[in-house]
Formats: structure tokens, C-alpha cells, sequence
């Protein structure tokens, strides 16, 4: 490929070149693909909106909270649900609740029964149990073929479902991969002093008396560093659930609604919270919430309606009022309204009125345009850095260190030091 250009053509790179043509990048996406388990998570709302887009789910936006305290919590008014990250440790054993033989009717809830996969099933415990929200076809039809199925077998097919587990896995690195397969490996011949050593998340610390400040500070260290669990809260049927992939059912938290489910949510973390000794360890909230863009199009999309609504009224009583030339040209959307919309309020009203509210419309109509270019902005700004971390820097790194290496062994050693010069004196 020639770098010249010739006059008049753009020097700009061409947005068709993929960051994969590299055969040893090709070759990492490629095993993550065909990979049959699933790798850890990063505790980050963009990883959890990346899986949902890439199962067709737009309509849900994911959003991290800082606080589980009261006060913070009673402004969350539009949660579907939130997803909670906690240490999986002994704190996590001592669970209490009202366990349910049989599920409630209408619940979708899933067992987990791969490691490492409990962010991709506490969000689809989430999604799978909202009504009236599209979720896109890829979700709606596996809600539909799961819905007969038991908990253990929804968790089996949640393992199937190719298109969320490579969502999943693109965030996870070679070596992620590597050890993963060991650990199975090692769990496989029964090795259980190296399953111990190399599988961490299940290394948990039994109840004991602490002989020391040693002992404590361990303890701590645990918490801080070691394994964690995504737990999903929903509502269903006026109750609050707890839907924990490794338990048998769900758990009945309490009575709840749309108004204090989020206060009641945060009750629960903080009981959860203060069993653990060190409370400045590292948790994580998540709230899925409606989407914004979807809702700005939609309105947008009826402002414009109404407007043409506006327009065809003034053309047959005031013709002169109408928009001229340079407000059409300006960019302004206007759209033929539909035999579904009801625009009764403009009935009756004068000409110079109704030029007033198609004022007001367009005055909304920038305020919509100007909230979308800023979430566009931020989305934008979002799927760069999860392509950064999506990228795999291993194969990078160790071709760097390696031509450094050979090149510093190319170097002629010379014994020859710099002879050191005498103080002259005066």
C-alpha cells in the first residue's frame, strides 16, 4: 500500500481498516470466541451496557451509584433493578432469608452453573424479568425458550447462549484464559493442594476465633483482594427479591413498589455490608434504568409530529404565519402527524397562539437536539475506551520486551571503564 496521496484526496485514515488485521490479534479474538467458559469482570457500568448492546438490548442503560444510604437512594425513582458487587468470603455464606420452594408466578430466575459468569446472569435475572420494555429479539426469544424450563436448566442455557458469552469474554485477556482452563484442569485430576493454590474465589475462610492482629489484617486483605459476586435485586409482584445465581431459589427480601425499591435495596446492602469487618473494601452498585435516547427520539419524534400538526392548521386559517423558507431550510424536523396521535388541545385555539406553542416545540426541539449530542458525545467517549479494554496488550508487550532484549545482546560489551581524572592542585 503506497503512502502518497494524490491531490485532492483526503489524508484522513480510512474508516474500513479493522484493528484486527493483525494475524496474532486475529488469533486472540478468535480463541475468545471459541472458548466454551467465561472469564471475569470489571466492576463497570460500560461493560454491562456493552453485553446488552451487543444482544440487540437498547432500551436499558446502566448507571453506577456511589451511595447505599437512605437519603441518596430515595432519588432513584426509574430503577428496573440494581445489580450489587460484594466479597464472596464467609460473610457471603451467612446469607439469611426466606427461601421459596416453588417460584412466584411470572419470575424468571436462573441458577449459575459457570464460574466466573455471575455479572452476565444477575443482569439477565434482571432483564428477563421486566415487563413492557423491549429487550430486542435476541432476549425476548430466549426469555421465550426458557420460559418452561427450571432454574438449573435456564442456567444451561445461559452457558449456550453463544452471543452473551463472547459479549462476556471480549473484555478478558490471554492468560485469563490459560489459567481458567487450568483450573479446571486441576479440578479434573483432583488436585486439590494446586486447586486451592490457583483458584482463589473458592479458597474461602472458614468461621474461627482470631488469635492475632495478624490474623485480622489477613482477613482484611481478603476481603480487599479477593473473589466477588454479583447479586441482582428486582421487583416482582409488590415484593423485593434477592436473585443470587448460586442459591437454589430467590430470596423474599420484603414488601416493596416502584417508589421505595431502591430504599429498600440499599437496607439490604447495608445489612449485608456490616458483616464484614473492613468496611472500606471495595463494593459496587449498578442501576438499570431506561435508556435516554430512545425516550429523546420518541419525543423528538412527536414535537415534530405536532408541529406538522401546527403547521397544517395555519395554512388554512393564516397562511402568513406559516414557517418560511429559512426555518425550513434551518434543519428543523417537521413530520405529517399520524391517525394515532391526539392533538385535540390545539382545537379551537387562534392563530397567534398556536403560533406560540409551535414556538415553544421548537424551543424544546433544540433543548432534545442539544441532549442528544451530548449523549452521543459520551457514548462515543465510551466505546473507545471499551475498545482499549477489549485490546489485549500481551502479544504487544512481549514482542517490545523481546526486540529490546536481542537488541541489547547485539551491543558489544566493551570492559573499557572512562578513567577518572585527578584533582589538580593549586
Amino acid at each position: 500500500m503506497s503512502s502518497s496521496n494524490k491531490i485532492g484526496e483526503s489524508t484522513h485514515v480510512k474508516p474500513d481498516i479493522s484493528p484486527c488485521d493483525a494475524p496474532e490479534i486475529r488469533g486472540i479474538v478468535g480463541q475468545k470466541e471459541n472458548w466454551g467458559g467465561w472469564a471475569t469482570t470489571l466492576n463497570d457500568a460500560p461493560i454491562f451496557e456493552y453485553i446488552m448492546r451487543q444482544v440487540g438490548c437498547e432500551s436499558v442503560a446502566v448507571r453506577e451509584l456511589y451511595s447505599m444510604e437512605e437519603d441518596y437512594l430515595r432519588e432513584e425513582k426509574s430503577c428496573f433493578g440494581i445489580i450489587f458487587l460484594m466479597p464472596y468470603n464467609e460473610h457471603y455464606e451467612t446469607q439469611a432469608g426466606e427461601e421459596l420452594a416453588n417460584l412466584p408466578a411470572g419470575m424468571w430466575y436462573s441458577n449459575q452453573i459457570a464460574d466466573n459468569a455471575c455479572a452476565s446472569y444477575a443482569l439477565l435475572n434482571i432483564l428477563m424479568n421486566l415487563d413492557n420494555v423491549p429487550l430486542g429479539t435476541q432476549l425476548e426469544g430466549f426469555r421465550e425458550f426458557t420460559l418452561g424450563l427450571l432454574p438449573p436448566h435456564r442456567g444451561q442455557a445461559v452457558d449456550g447462549f453463544k452471543s452473551i458469552k463472547n459479549a462476556h469474554n471480549s473484555f478478558c485477556f490471554r492468560y485469563e484464559i490459560e489459567e481458567a482452563d487450568l483450573i479446571l484442569y486441576e479440578e479434573a485430576v483432583g488436585d486439590s493442594d494446586s486447586k486451592s493454590e490457583l483458584k482463589p474465589r473458592d479458597n474461602h475462610k472458614r468461621k474461627k476465633a482470631k488469635e492475632s492482629e495478624a490474623d485480622v489484617a489477613q482477613d482484611q486483605a481478603d476481603q480487599i483482594d479477593g473473589p466477588h459476586h454479583y447479586i441482582a435485586y428486582v421487583q416482582v409482584g409488590g415484593c423485593l427479591w434477592e436473585l443470587d445465581g448460586l442459591k437454589q431459589t430467590p430470596f423474599k427480601v420484603g414488601d416493596c413498589d416502584n417508589e421505595n425499591f431502591a430504599v429498600c435495596v440499599g437496607s439490604r446492602m447495608r445489612e449485608l455490608t456490616s458483616r464484614c469487618s473492613d468496611l472500606s473494601i471495595d463494593f459496587g452498585i449498578f442501576a438499570l434504568e431506561p435508556a435516554k435516547a430512545p425516550q429523546l427520539d420518541k419525543q423528538h419524534q412527536a414535537n415534530a409530529r405536532e408541529i406538522g400538526a401546527i403547521e397544517r392548521k395555519l395554512q388554512d386559517t393564516d397562511p402568513h404565519s406559516s414557517l418560511g423558507t429559512g426555518d425550513l431550510l434551518s434543519g428543523l424536523l417537521i413530520l405529517p402527524p399520524l391517525d394515532t396521535d391526539d392533538f385535540g388541545h390545539q382545537d379551537g385555539m387562534a392563530a397567534e397562539r398556536l403560533v406560540e406553542l409551535r414556538t415553544s416545540l421548537i424551543q424544546e426541539q433544540k433543548k432534545i437536539e442539544a441532549e442528544k449530542d451530548r449523549l452521543f458525545n459520551e457514548e462515543s467517549r465510551k466505546a473507545l475506551e471499551l475498545a482499549r479494554n477489549r485490546h489485549d496488550y500481551e502479544p504487544f508487550i512481549l514482542t517490545m520486551a523481546t526486540m529490546v532484549w536481542e537488541k541489547q545482546q547485539a551491543q558489544p560489551k566493551t570492559n573499557n571503564k572512562p578513567k577518572k581524572k585527578g584533582r589538580k592542585g593549586r
